[in-house]
């Protein structure tokens, strides 16, 4: 999909899942044509892009993926597929889509769809496609939704794949090339799948149920040398929680130091308790060249944290941090604000104890009300969420809820205002400086003064809200796509903004 995260516009990592689908099915069913169009690459020009591919490759099939956020788009897409082309049959896949099937489908939501993919589709669409060719029959493939005398049939929900049968990613046929990390050319991989942690404001568990599955590390191993072969210099690994078997993710550092692959850099998501757990494990983690940990922070208020059902790891926080940036591991901080008693002094804190802790970059989240987490159903009961249908916000940027002492406008500000004060452009940390020196001395030399003179010229003579709200509206605009279709409203037509709490108050009342 083209839509973005307003703060993850330097990031353009490629759809690891489209790649695994693509090789699993070309390992099986060699005869298939398939590419990968990512339209997050040509975002500006999204219906010329679909002109030109649907000309150029004329395609029987055409699969979207979505996460909440993205699914209006994905729904216009297709339906704009479909006016170009009404004989193209359409399949949608992700995480929404698995966990909100029988509502998508019952509310005419899932209209410009042939077919829904639900659960894992590595080996899901291949089997899709031996149906439409009459290999087997539709009925016969699990987590497949499809239409039968214009009512939709689901068939049973399909089991977690075995990982040993999953064929390497195929790289090779992905139309727009240029995925980044900064200036760096960017992959993904992944090395396991799942997370059997409690953490109520997460959806992984609906999707893999409370299951961790590891892949072979000679598998992993090749997945990195193919990755390497398309000229990758940064590699996300995606793993859900790579923390929860600390001696794999230990062995795992050995085999890439072992095959060469430390040549290259890794980025990483990681949790605080592991992270703290051994300075051997950082060490050799340093060594196998993770570069980037995106460490699971959360927040540093013990009551939030309660709530969060991640247990009190304020000072295993302390240490991770202290371990990391020992051995120049650039942190990526996670933080997720908005809790229901939180005022304006408990945000401050977060960004407050991120800046005493010299973490590196924020990754600052409004906690936001996922379908079917608990997060949402506690939410829901304290009368908390302020937008419960449109999904489009549901990214982690946009408040979709407030606190019991701030409304949503006031949370977004809050986020915005103590954002710009401590994770700034003019803030350096020791290790940046340290992993990157020539582009410290380019920001000294350069790029501050002249952002210094720009910023000054544009918020001349305005005020701090004034400057927020135009920045607001700018990434409003980001993933509008004005020359896409309109496809209807979202199910329970989304409540006006101005009376969202009032009437979403006695809308509970009602239900």
């Amino acid at each position: 999909m083209p839509d973005m995260v307003p703060q993850l516009k330097t990031w353009q990592a490629p759809n690891l899942a489209l790649s695994t689908i693509t090789g699993n099915v070309l390992a099986t069913q060699p005869h298939h044509e398939i590419y990968v169009a990512d339209l997050i690459m040509v975002k500006d020009r999204v219906t010329d892009n679909i002109q030109e591919l649907l000309k150029d490759f004329r395609p029987n099939l055409v699969g979207l993926t979505s996460m909440s956020f993205q699914f209006d788009t994905a729904r216009r897409i297709a339906t704009y597929i479909k006016s170009l082309d009404k004989d193209i049959k359409t399949v949608l896949g992700g995480y929404h889509t698995t966990l909100m099937y029988d509502e998508i489908t019952s509310d005419g939501q899932a209209e410009p769809f042939d077919f829904i993919l639900r659960g894992e589709g590595d080996h899901s669409f291949g089997e899709l496609l031996q149906a439409l060719e009459g290999r087997r029959t539709s009925e016969s493939v699990r987590g497949l939704s499809f239409r039968e005398n214009g009512h939709w049939v689901h068939n049973s929900p399909r089991p977690l794949e075995d990982l040993r049968r999953i064929a390497l990613p195929n790289r090779t046929n992905r139309i727009f090339k240029g995925y980044v990390f900064g200036v760096h050319s960017l992959d993904i991989i992944e090395t396991s799948r799942g997370c059997t942690m409690p953490c109520n404001f997460c959806s992984m568990s609906r999707m893999y149920g409370q299951t961790f599955r590891t892949y072979e590390l000679e598998r992993v191993m090749a997945d990195i040398a193919s990755a390497k072969k398309q000229g990758t210099k940064y590699l996300a690994i995606s793993d859900d929680n790579i923390c929860l078997d600390l001696n794999r993710l230990e062995e795992l550092c050995d085999a890439i130091i072992r095959a060469g692959h430390n040549d290259i850099a890794y980025v990483v998501q990681a949790s605080s308790v592991g992270m703290s757990s051994s300075e051997a494990l950082i060490e050799k983690m340093a060594r196998a060249g993770f570069e980037l940990v995106f460490l699971g922070i959360e927040n540093v208020s013990e009551r939030n944290l309660r709530l969060m059902k991640k247990g009190n790891i304020v000072e295993r926080t302390k240490r991770a941090i202290e371990l990391l940036h020992k051995y120049n591991i650039l942190i990526v901080g996670g933080m997720i604000i908005g809790h229901p008693e939180d005022q304006e002094e408990d945000i401050a804190q977060n960004y407050e104890f991120f800046d005493r802790m010299d973490v590196d970059f924020y990754s600052d989240q409004i906690i936001t009300p996922y379908p079917k987490t608990g997060m949402r159903e506690e939410l829901l009961k304290q009368g908390l969420i302020t937008n419960l249908y449109d999904y489009r916000k549901y990214n982690g940027f946009w408040a979709n809820v407030r606190t019991k002492y701030l409304d949503s406008q006031e949370l977004q500000f809050l986020k915005w205002k103590y954002r710009r004060k401590y994770s700034t452009f003019y803030k350096t940390t020791k290790t940046f400086k340290y992993r990157f020196p020539l582009i410290q001395l380019l920001r000294v030399l350069a790029l501050r003064p002249y952002y210094r003179g720009k910023d000054f010229l544009s918020q001349l003579a305005k005020t701090e809200r004034e400057i927020f709200q135009a920045e607001m509206d700018a990434f409003n605009s980001l993933n509008g796509f004005p020359e896409l279709p309109k496809v209807g409203a979202y199910n329970n037509t989304p409540l006006p903004a101005e009376n969202t709490e009032e009437l979403h108050l006695k809308k509970t009342m009602v239900n």
